[in-house]
């Protein structure tokens, strides 16, 4: 048999200034046929997936595989190149028995609310009646249209998310039983008008009881359950908390579970409350806090949340309060990189960073800096999430103030992983205090590093503040940003 991976990932922000284009994928690199066969053996849905086929002596097929950082709903010709890619690059794989199919689950073009189901039209029309298996980022919003369309649906297990590559290999492997003959997947869709802030939804804390009721119901007739929090920082219709089941045939089985399970988590609602702190505040705790490095999670401008990842409030913070602690922070200023380019190595500068694109929450601070280092921002990720894979922050400078380092550069950098900090020469572990843009992410990249991290309380195109934002398209009434009563 011969089984096509596939994979279109990008997760959207419909609240972020700066739109997705096509140069965010190509920069991350676009592979097509064979080139993908190097994704095996790193931690990526595709790359499980084609490990997974060979396993089952079943042949894959590699057909296309696009990625971008996540940020602002994709550009229409954007998203129209990237389906003609796919069909385009499936029809060129054909014939095919089967295809495993990774999506976000939370792609949202200009023109196009739920795109993933767009993508995934195009994908069944190029296949026409062969089982479509996909998978989806636990942060998916997942759609009615998405369910039908597919063979059946999962998504991963853990967040951080250290299972991309066994959820491409429990699709595969899904796919490769119903292509025996010896399953017949059916899934079922649950939704709840409920968000859960980005910073609660990690599988070791209370949303990890209901992943282990999940985990209990995965019992013969039941192949798969799979929860989707969703990412909160999207505003369109079908918008909310989602859980699949799927089952062997027994559609009413599926139902009854999804919305059992769903049901949990509306009355859990209210456990899913974080802590936040201002940054004085924030440094204060962190001086006398003995372990070091201490992390300061700027959530509100992650950029794998798509936030543009230029806030320079922990530069102004540190500036002010934090000038005794050896301090590293990551900041996207591609003006302020030109001018760094611009100077060579141990020279002084003087620049304003950050708020260029995104000018609604803060302004622009002025440093004085000297240029410790310049280079290309291609690295490899070694920790956990996205093992193996190599990313692309542009160029980037090293600024060095006092004992604040400032890596600057001119795509977002991945900070819940410490190794963007390690290729701008920087040893993360003789830091302070570390200030990363991610809302969960950061708790698998620095385990080796810390356990010690503080969220503040800042805003941000990707705030856990999710009553601050005005969703117009979503379901109404939708908690925590309507505050529905008990009753409701």
């Amino acid at each position: 048999m011969r089984v096509g991976v596939a994979s279109i990932v990008q997760e959207s922000n419909t609240f972020s200034p700066r739109p997705t284009r096509i140069d965010d994928f190509e920069s991350q690199g676009i592979l097509e046929g064979a080139a993908l066969l190097a994704l095996e053996g790193t931690n990526t849905e595709a790359g499980g997936a084609i490990a997974k086929l060979r396993e089952l002596r079943t042949e894959p097929v590699p057909v296309l595989r696009a990625w971008a950082m996540s940020g602002g709903p994709l550009q229409a010709e954007t998203f129209d190149y990237l389906r003609r890619r796919l069909d385009d690059a499936l029809l060129a794989a054909m014939p095919l028995d089967g295809l495993v199919l990774s999506l976000h689950g939370a792609l949202v073009a200009e023109h196009l609310d739920a795109a993933d189901h767009g993508l995934l039209v195009a994908a069944r029309a190029a296949v026409r009646d062969v089982p479509v298996g996909v998978c989806l980022d636990l942060h998916a919003n997942v759609t009615a249209g998405l369910v039908d369309e597919a063979t059946f649906v999962i998504g991963f297990l853990t967040y951080p998310h250290i299972d991309m590559a066994e959820t491409g290999a429990r699709a595969a492997a899904l796919l490769v039983e119903t292509l025996r003959g010896r399953v017949t997947p059916i899934t079922r869709l649950a939704k709840r008008p409920l968000l859960i802030p980005a910073e609660a939804q990690g599988t070791d804390g209370p949303f990890g009881e209901l992943r282990r009721r999940a985990a209990e119901a995965v019992v013969r007739p039941v192949l798969d359950v799979s929860l989707f929090p969703v990412q909160p920082w999207l505003d369109v219709p079908e918008l909310g908390y989602g859980v699949t089941v799927t089952t062997d045939a027994e559609a009413p089985r599926a139902a009854e579970i999804a919305e059992a399970l769903a049901d949990d988590a509306w009355a859990m609602r209210q456990a899913f409350a974080i802590d936040l702190h201002e940054p004085e505040a924030a440094l204060h705790e962190a001086r006398a806090n003995p372990t070091r490095p201490v992390l300061l999670v700027e959530s509100a401008d992650s950029p794998t949340a798509g936030a543009t990842a230029e806030s320079p409030a922990m530069i102004d913070a540190l500036l002010r309060h934090g000038q005794d602690l050896r301090a590293l922070l990551a900041v996207v200023d591609v003006e302020a990189v030109a001018q760094c380019f611009d100077h060579d190595e141990g020279e002084s500068i003087d620049l304003t960073l950050g708020a260029k694109v995104e000018t609604r929450f803060h302004a622009p601070v002025q440093v004085h800096a000297t240029i410790a280092k310049l280079g290309n921002g291609r690295y490899r990720l070694r920790g956990p999430v996205f093992t193996g894979v190599e990313f692309n922050m542009g160029r980037f400078a090293r600024l060095d103030t006092g004992k604040l380092s400032i890596l600057v550069s001119e795509r977002p950098a991945c900070t819940y992983d410490p190794e963007a900090f390690r290729h701008a020469g920087i040893d993360p572990a003789g830091a302070d205090v570390v200030v990363v843009r991610s809302a969960y992410m950061y708790k698998a990249g620095w385990a080796d590093i810390t356990n010690q991290s503080i969220v503040l309380d800042l805003p941000g195109a990707s705030t856990p503040k999710l009553a601050s934002l005005v969703y117009a398209k979503a379901p109404h009434p939708l908690y925590p940003v309507d505050q529905p009563s008990e009753e409701e």
